[in-house]
């Protein structure tokens, strides 16, 4: 309940994107991490060149957007964990399933060219995986 909690009274999500926050993520993590069920985490690191922070906020919700159609919502979760940051929680998949998922969240970033103003901007993204839980 105290997870569920800070998700509706907002402290858990992040204003930009309204995806849970990384205060939420190292949480459940944690959690996780003790579970007999296997999890897989993906964290996915973005870099772009802006320091504009309205294009910046463009950027980031569109980056958001093309991740959670990446997965399965509801079953997947997907965290902004960082300024450039983001992670997804993956269950009941296989490794080769999940390194299909990796790379086709970094092609479609990598594949994406946004345009803000004048302004065409290309996102690149590295993806690390780890597995969670599995503790029997």
């Amino acid at each position: 309940m105290h997870y569920l909690q800070k998700l509706l009274t907002g402290e858990w999500v992040d204003p930009i994107t309204r995806l849970p926050n990384a205060a939420f993520t190292e949480a459940v993590v944690q959690e996780l991490k003790k579970s007999e069920e296997t999890y897989h985490l993906l964290r996915v690191r973005v870099n772009f060149s802006n320091d504009n922070l309205d294009v910046k906020t463009f950027v980031i919700s569109r980056i958001a957007a093309v991740i959670k159609h990446s997965v399965r919502i509801p079953k997947d979760f997907v965290c902004r964990s960082g300024e450039m940051e983001f992670s997804i929680i993956l269950h009941g998949v296989s490794d080769v399933d999940v390194e299909k998922i990796g790379q086709r969240i970094k092609d479609s970033l990598q594949y994406l060219l946004l345009t803000y103003g004048n302004e065409k901007i290309r996102i690149e993204c590295e993806i690390d995986v780890e597995k969670l839980g599995g503790a029997r």
